[in-house]
């Protein structure tokens, strides 16, 4: 069974916000022949609010730990890093300039 479940939605927390390399690799580690594709997306923690409130962001604009994402999404075979749901081809190009740009620093060719 294919996973198409998003690593965003499994932070739940700001434990795992501010640990999610560590739940990303773990991830990864159980899970990876099962997942045949990934989304490349951010996420932010909202201080302006009492109550833990994680958004969904432009990639490069958060805290998601992209270099472990790519390097442990490099491990797997022909599984390809979609962006979607963006405002505009200004923030796509965005997006995918940072992705690559953390690529390039973890020696991950995208």
């Amino acid at each position: 069974m294919p996973l198409n479940q998003s690593i965003l939605i499994m932070v739940t927390s700001p434990q795992i916000y501010y640990r999610n390399g560590e739940m990303i690799h773990d991830c990864f580690r159980k899970l990876g022949p099962q997942i045949k594709s990934c989304h490349a997306k951010d996420i932010t923690l909202r201080e302006d609010n009492y109550m833990t409130q994680l958004d969904e962001i432009v990639a490069g604009k958060g805290n998601l730990d992209y270099s472990v994402f790519l390097t442990e999404l490099a491990k797997l075979k022909d599984v390809p890093l979609m962006m979607e749901h963006l405002n505009s081809a200004e923030e796509y190009a965005q997006a995918a300039k940072y992705i690559r740009s953390v690529g390039k620093m973890v020696k991950v060719e995208l």
